[in-house]
């Protein structure tokens, strides 16, 4: 009789195919390597960049209406001629309204017991005591605390307004000496230019007190144009003396 086979203990499929191995650091190193395609759209804007054109907008706005003229060209420039009392009221108007009318109101009238009036004021027209330099030294550094205008108290803030140029203080303070029936001399750049150098180092708006400290001064009124001097042989009228 032959043997039989010897039996082998082989693991099922042994015959199978074995997979290569693989390498897990190469695998996770392309994974790492790889990156979204970038998406249009879907960046978010710079912080930094949105304050930067808010900045801008912003300044841009200021600007705009400091300097715009409500876009009128009939609005006076303080760079082609002099601030008369007539060439300057489209720039004094223009002023008043962006800036005065809310406290002084359209009519001048103010708003009873808390901003004084201007129509008939002896703060404008310099009466009673009051002087061109005290007029302009308010619009320069401001007023604060109870004041009296003609028999009545008022008790109301006004802020400072030296930002604003000569030219506009002088043009706003003749469009507010002409309106509301007032009739008093308009005020020169010169002048705003003097008391600006005079009270430089104020650091605060004016109380009532303070400005009856400050000497009263008038604006200095032009001098005349002396006349011509007539050439030998002629009149005044023009004609041959004999």
């Amino acid at each position: 009789m032959s043997d039989a086979p010897e039996s082998k203990n082989e693991p099922p499929f042994a015959d199978a195919p074995q997979p290569e191995e693989i390498d897990l650091a190469k695998v996770h190193g392309s994974i790492l390597r790889e990156h979204n395609e970038p998406v249009e759209g879907y960046e978010a804007v710079p912080f930094w960049f949105v304050i930067l054109i808010a900045a801008l907008l912003f300044w841009g706005g200021i600007y705009l209406a400091m300097n715009s003229g409500g876009f009128r060209a009939d609005v006076f420039n303080p760079a082609v001629g002099p601030v008369g009392k007539t060439a300057s009221l489209p720039l004094g108007q223009r002023v008043f309204t962006q800036n005065c009318v809310v406290c002084h109101q359209a009519t001048g009238q103010g708003i009873p017991r808390v901003y004084p009036p201007l129509a008939g004021s002896e703060w404008v027209l310099a009466r009673d005591g009051h002087g061109d330099n005290h007029l302009v030294a308010i619009v320069l550094h401001g007023l604060q605390g109870p004041v009296q205008v003609g028999d009545q108290p008022y008790n109301g803030a006004m802020p400072p307004w030296k930002f604003l140029r000569d030219e506009e203080i002088a043009a706003v303070l003749t469009y507010i000496r002409s309106q509301w029936g007032n009739d008093a001399p308009s005020i020169t750049p010169e002048w705003v230019r003097e008391v600006r150098a005079q009270t430089a180092s104020r650091p605060a708006p004016w109380s009532h007190p303070e400005l009856q400290t400050l000497a009263r001064a008038m604006q200095p009124t032009p001098s005349a144009t002396p006349p011509l001097p007539v050439p030998p042989g002629f009149s005044v009228k023009g004609k041959a003396s004999r």
